[in-house]
């Protein structure tokens, strides 16, 4: 199992019975991403751009960063993550209506270094992932499909 690079992108997508207004207006407010994580369990804003996030999986506890890059309303919203003194990964949610009452929304997160040593051996002994490539399709997958119970709740 190669290790992620720098540039590789793992998408999930799904099909919602929302307008893409609801669907950007859960994605673009980060305070709720707890909600569809698996592993974020606190986000808040901290400027109109930068907002902070608590994460935590197993024995893993870790903070983040991170500035929006790309914000269409109704179409996309994009972040990336700041870790180890840099950009570290590009979290997009394409926005596309299907037809008048369904929505095709899909989640990636892309690479923006290589996955560093020190960080699989965290990953490896902290969290109990051993190939993060399968293990972050895993959670995109579950992300989607909670993103779509939100929207289709009407929550």
């Amino acid at each position: 199992m190669p290790l992620l690079r720098k540039d590789d992108a793992i998408s999930a997508s799904i099909s919602v019975r929302a307008h893409p207004d609801e669907i950007y207006a859960i994605v673009a407010d980060i305070t709720r991403t707890p909600q569809w994580s698996p592993e974020t369990v606190r986000a808040e804003w901290l400027t109109a751009t930068r907002f902070q996030a608590w994460n935590r999986r197993r024995l893993g506890r870790w903070r983040t960063a991170a500035e929006v890059v790309e914000v269409h309303p109704g179409r996309s919203f994009s972040y990336v993550v700041e870790a180890m003194g840099g950009e570290w990964t590009r979290w997009t949610y394409t926005i596309e209506p299907l037809s008048e009452d369904e929505t095709r929304l899909t989640e990636t997160c892309r690479m923006c270094v290589d996955l560093a040593i020190p960080v699989v051996l965290f990953e490896r002994l902290a969290l109990f992932v051993w190939d993060r490539r399968t293990d972050l399709q895993e959670n995109l997958d579950a992300s989607v499909r909670r993103i779509k119970a939100i929207a289709e709740s009407g929550h």
